[in-house]
């Protein structure tokens, strides 16, 4: 495992070259501005409502909350491109007397729209691992799906209630 940098004043500090929730951070905010904008531009849409849009086209009929958890976002955020799609009669919601549990689907309108991003988001993805070979993608791929189901964990962790998890390695690494 990679050690930290060390400042002159013998402080612990990231070594952005190796912390990999910085690549994380990074990597996902440049993708999603650059996507923004483009979807912005060509369908008046942001990231957020395309990736509600993406949900929805793979799982027709579910709420809110649903697509919350899919998505790993707050429910502000959804419920605000939610609006923003109804308004622009890409989604419809089923009438329900619970807000909460009301189904949402893409309309005609909707999946139309989906059918154009989705080209454009598979070649951003394309582009993105485009030096990579076959089996590098391919492990790549177990490899971000490992570490997603490791995040729950992380989040859960907390270096004041609960010691470590045992016989971890630690990489030496600010979190």
């Amino acid at each position: 495992m990679t050690p930290n940098k060390r400042s002159a004043a013998s402080r612990t500090v990231l070594d952005l070259d190796r912390h990999i929730p910085y690549f994380f951070t990074y990597i996902s905010n440049k993708l999603s501005s650059g996507a923004g904008r483009l979807y912005r531009k060509h369908f008046g849409i942001g990231i957020t409502e395309w990736r509600i849009m993406g949900v929805l086209a793979g799982y027709p009929e579910i709420n809110a909350n649903q697509i919350c958890i899919k998505i790993g976002m707050d429910k502000a955020a959804i419920s605000r491109s939610l609006q923003i799609l109804e308004k622009q009669k890409l989604i419809f919601f089923t009438n329900t007397d619970d807000n909460r549990t009301r189904s949402i689907s893409l309309t005609p309108s909707g999946y139309k729209v989906h059918d154009q991003i989705i080209e454009i988001a598979l070649e951003r993805e394309n582009l993105l691992v485009a030096k990579f070979t076959n089996e590098e993608r391919r492990l790549f791929e177990k490899f971000l799906r490992n570490l997603r189901t490791e995040v729950a964990n992380v989040n859960a962790w907390d270096p004041f209630e609960k010691p470590p998890a045992p016989n971890r390695k630690r990489s030496g690494q600010a979190g």
